[in-house]
């Protein structure tokens, strides 16, 4: 419910969470500022995927990533 003294028109700002620099593509996440650096725009999406299906995903349920079978540090 919009106040008598609010605008109807606001500005949002959403920053793009792929940034290349330098030929090289990352992304971003809320903890950090760059995951890469990746050949391809395609590849650091499909690596953001694997980061929210493991990482995220994982976290959620109180496991962390490095207790899955087959991975070590």
């Amino acid at each position: 419910m919009a106040r008598v003294n609010d605008s109807s028109s606001k500005s949002f700002f959403q920053s793009d969470r792929y940034f290349t620099t330098n030929n090289e593509w990352y992304f971003a996440t809320r903890e950090t500022s760059g995951h890469g650096p990746f050949n391809t725009q395609q590849e650091a999406m499909n690596e953001l995927n694997v980061y929210l299906k493991t990482e995220i995903g994982l976290k959620n349920f109180g496991t962390d990533v490095w207790d899955s079978p087959g991975l070590s540090r």
